[in-house]
């Protein structure tokens, strides 16, 4: 059975495993290894969870490295996990329509500020 050339090439850095091994190996269990070989440290868990929509590509990028930097999962889009949709004024009503659907809380760039600063979630 062919590996995919991806898995080949992971299997080959990664491990020792020789060229028969490999031949004899399904896809399946080739990338049974590869993700054995992930160390738990790797699938960082986050608490909060926000998406930033509405905003300048330059003030997104500020906010995204700031969220980063406070160790908060920036998603790209309204997802099941998401805490905040944090809102520019050009932000889309059907992207913040989903979020409270999903009991998302809307916040502003203020708001976010503050929950960086302490600790506190806006009562809107």
């Amino acid at each position: 059975m062919s590996l995919s050339e991806k898995l080949t090439r992971i299997l080959k850095s990664k491990t020792d495993l020789t060229e028969e091994q490999l031949d004899s190996m399904t896809e399946r269990e080739g990338w049974a290894i590869v993700y054995s070989l992930r160390p738990e440290s790797s699938k960082k868990e986050y608490k909060v969870e926000v998406c930033f929509t509405g905003f300048s590509p330059a003030t997104k990028k500020e906010l995204i490295q700031i969220a980063e930097d406070n160790d908060i999962h920036v998603a790209k889009s309204v997802t099941k996990g998401l805490m905040f949709l944090c809102c520019g004024e050009n932000a889309g009503p059907s992207k913040m329509a989903k979020a409270e659907k999903q009991g998302v809380k809307l916040i502003d760039k203020d708001e976010f500020y503050k929950i960086l600063e302490t600790g506190e979630i806006p009562n809107r």
